[in-house]
């Protein structure tokens, strides 16, 4: 009879409304419910709830009846213990309730967010590359917000706290597959950076100080010059056609590493260059001015010609690509030279070398178990002048294989005559 008597809905209440013992995340074993804002609840409310018209997503109102304080969740399971329910343990700080304590669960309906501010509790926040992104990767895991709670969003092993600040169109509203705009309010403990402007007469004496300082010279002086750190020294092509005849003889008889024309030539290579022919653009072909027609006054040009020793030794004696006869080498006077001896010469010089090194070769060791051994001389130079032997692999009848011989082919059966 209290079926009829109820309306037709067998005597339940309108909405659903239980107190039951709050307990944290990390008592039930439910470390991952800090990430969100979804509790656990007995499977009794879930009973309750699956015969009353609630609206979906189920959003719940968390009230302490002793502290008067209230803020708003979701529900993740229904596999808490009777009588109790597992609370992420911000909320429970947001709640000023401790273990064990009577929570009131209310089921609620709410308006979908579309302004949220929020404001970092310290200015760590602020050293995060991209703060927007990281927080709205981490509300993923919120069902709904209440304006003047604390949450706690976890990243790069550390929990930053904001403060909700502001939620429109009320004071709780859900956030799920809603278009929300998000602000940041400054953070807790932020200074705007100010700049102290200096005062006219402060300035006045800084302008009078360095109005007395002594002129100083791009260039370190010729006492305090040394090779490890050359100081630059106007180049040839870089200072101009227009100086004099002095300065061209003090540039040359200047001493030790220095940089002409780009380049660090040092004091042993002074000798060397003066020997040699180097090559100069003439004064005509420079250009005027960088970018104008002509030889730039910093262009890679070759300034000096390869000797006789380039072509015979390294350039097979003047070789040419289209297989054409080689040109005859000549020296500066104009006579043929004797390629053969040239090659001989070096050859001579590197056998000298090769002598040099094996002399130095110490003639005793220690074999790996730390025994001293002694190597003759005859041995150590027959195997260091003992000449590489080559070998070569490739196919069958190549230039280097064995069976060229025998015709060319690996098999000397009847397949191979036709």
């Amino acid at each position: 009879m209290w079926g009829f008597m109820g309306g037709g809905r067998g005597g339940l209440p309108d909405k659903f409304e239980e107190q039951y013992h709050c307990y944290s995340a990390a008592m039930a074993d439910k470390a991952h419910l800090e990430q969100g804002d979804k509790i656990l609840l007995p499977p009794s409310a879930f009973d309750i709830l699956a015969r009353l018209q609630v609206d979906y997503p189920m959003l719940f109102q968390l009230q302490s009846p002793d502290k008067g304080t209230l803020t708003h969740s979701g529900v993740l399971e229904f596999t808490a213990e009777e009588g109790s329910c597992v609370v992420p343990f911000w909320m429970m700080q947001n709640l000023l309730i401790e273990e064990g304590a009577v929570l009131s669960v209310t089921n609620v309906s709410l308006p979908k967010a579309n302004f949220v501010k929020f404001q970092a509790q310290h200015v760590d926040f602020l050293e995060i590359s991209n703060p927007r992104a990281v927080l709205e990767h981490a509300l993923r895991n919120f069902s709904c917000i209440t304006k003047g709670d604390v949450i706690c969003v976890p990243y790069n092993s550390k929990n930053y706290h904001f403060e909700i600040k502001e939620v429109k169109p009320q004071d709780a509203a859900c956030i799920i597959e809603t278009d929300c705009n998000v602000d940041f309010d400054a953070p807790v403990g932020y200074k705007e950076p100010t700049s102290s402007a200096p005062s006219s007469g402060s300035a006045s004496a800084a302008s009078s100080g360095l109005a007395n300082l002594k002129k100083q010279s791009a260039y370190a002086p010729p006492e305090h010059r040394s090779s490890n750190c050359p100081s630059p020294t106007p180049s040839s092509l870089s200072a101009g056609t227009n100086r004099g005849e002095g300065d061209v003889e003090g540039g040359a008889s200047a001493g030790g590493t220095r940089i002409v024309d780009g380049k660090i030539i040092r004091a042993d290579e002074d000798s060397q260059q003066a020997s040699s022919s180097v090559v100069q653009p003439p004064p005509d072909l420079l250009a005027s001015k960088t970018g104008a027609t002509g030889v730039q006054r910093n262009a890679a040009i070759c300034v000096q010609s390869p000797g006789i020793d380039y072509w015979a030794l390294s350039a097979g004696g003047g070789a040419r690509l289209d297989g054409k006869a080689p040109t005859p080498l000549k020296d500066k006077s104009g006579a043929e030279v004797d390629l053969r001896k040239i090659r001989a010469e070096a050859a001579a010089r590197r056998a000298v070398e090769q002598a040099k090194a094996t002399a130095a070769l110490p003639t005793t060791g220690k074999t790996i178990k730390g025994e001293e051994v002694k190597v003759e001389n005859n041995a150590a130079v027959t195997a260091a002048g003992r000449p590489a032997q080559r070998r070569n692999k490739s196919r069958v009848g190549g230039k280097f294989s064995k069976l060229k011989n025998s015709g060319g082919t690996a098999f000397h059966g009847g397949s191979n005559q036709f």
